[in-house]
């Protein structure tokens, strides 16, 4: 291991607070409430994505890789028609509309096409939102899993969704993959070209669009969430309901392709959960650092992010972790001592910082590494 790794995983191994949260007592700066949820960074304009999860909306703020959130309000609220805005679909009803929200729970910022694509978990959709000029209550550009706007069937199939979640950027921009969490699938759509009700081109965790019932084999998932996506095209998933993340080789194209590698389990029949270095309990997210060598995983139920070096002597064993005062520890901590329930992870590579959003102790913050 490096010295530079070695230095870092001391600093994940003693970090036991962020250095900065926002929460229920000091939330992000401009609303009165937030609950957790994913991450999204877009550095070329120095924005930071927040999805406020049990409020209905994706909060927007200014960002930088120095001082973390910028200004006094967001620069713009998607979901909700102003700052403290919180109602279902943005206006309290249950049919869902062009620009509200039903408990977004994935966030991918697009820099291809400079906006930003929101998974709205309750109306089996994932919509895209330009960027390009932010405002407050926006409508959405294109939706995925529904044949319009105005609806929020529950389907299986190539074209339809059922409780999206993670989402995942191929490196060239084309793809998008989703965590299809309640058709226990990873689905990729070609977006080279947005349009209207598009069908699937991928599936990852069934034998083919049509079956949806969960599994614990080397090809199957069990209410995936959280996905990633490194540069050689491999594709990571937090398969929660299987306690474990398994790893998708590149060319593993067709439907019912097996996993190449597990973490969390000792082989690709076991599910139990565990903690230690080697065990995870309902992992629900996943970051890549330091050219895809690092990997950061939101093992939620343990209430601790763990972090694995891939030039390590054992690369599936952790070689650190943030959250708990060791690494048998699993309990929840209050704010002031570490995690709860982390659902969102994320890595900014220039200001060397790991951003982590929680549930229960409803607070997105950031721990400075390698200092």
């Amino acid at each position: 291991m490096s010295s530079r790794l070695q230095i870092l995983a001391v600093a994940l191994a003693v970090a036991l607070a962020p250095a900065l949260g926002y929460g229920p007592g000091n939330p992000p700066p401009g609303v009165t409430d937030f609950s957790g949820g994913p991450i999204a960074l877009d550095t070329v304009h120095g924005r930071i994505f927040l999805c406020d999860s049990a409020n209905n909306r994706v909060l927007v703020y200014g960002f930088s890789s120095q001082g973390g959130l910028l200004g006094t309000a967001p620069l713009a609220v998607i979901g909700q028609i102003d700052a403290n805005g919180t109602a279902v679909n943005g206006m309290d009803i249950p049919t869902p509309n062009g620009c509200g929200l039903a408990h977004p729970t994935g966030i991918a910022y697009d820099a291809a096409r400079d906006g930003l694509w929101v998974s709205d978990f309750l109306n089996n959709r994932v919509l895209f939102f330009s960027t390009r000029t932010l405002r407050t209550f926006q409508p959405a550009d294109h939706v995925i899993g529904q044949t319009g706007l105005g609806y929020s069937e529950p389907r299986a199939g190539a074209r339809g969704l059922c409780g999206p979640t993670g989402l995942a950027l191929s490196g060239d921009g084309q793809q998008l993959f989703i965590a299809d969490s309640l058709n226990n699938r990873v689905v990729s759509f070609d977006i080279s070209e947005l349009a209207r009700h598009p069908a699937a081109i991928g599936v990852f965790g069934q034998k083919d669009f049509w079956q949806f019932e969960p599994g614990a084999s080397a090809g199957e998932l069990r209410s995936p969430t959280g996905i990633a996506l490194d540069a050689a095209g491999q594709l990571y998933v937090a398969d929660t309901g299987n306690n474990r993340v398994l790893v998708f080789d590149a060319g593993a194209k067709s439907a019912g392709a097996a996993a190449c590698t597990v973490f969390g389990q000792e082989d690709f029949k076991s599910i139990k959960s565990a903690s230690g270095v080697s065990g995870l309990k309902k992992p629900a997210a996943i970051a890549l650092a330091e050219a895809d060598r690092l990997m950061f995983v939101a093992d939620t139920g343990n209430h601790r992010v763990l972090v694995y070096d891939g030039l390590a002597s054992d690369p599936l064993r952790a070689i650190a972790v943030i959250g708990q005062p060791n690494t048998t520890s699993s309990d929840p901590q209050p704010s002031d001592k570490g995690l709860d329930d982390p659902v969102g992870v994320l890595f900014d590579t220039l200001g060397q910082k790991l951003w982590v959003s929680e549930t229960g102790n409803a607070r997105v913050g950031f721990y400075k590494l390698g200092q």
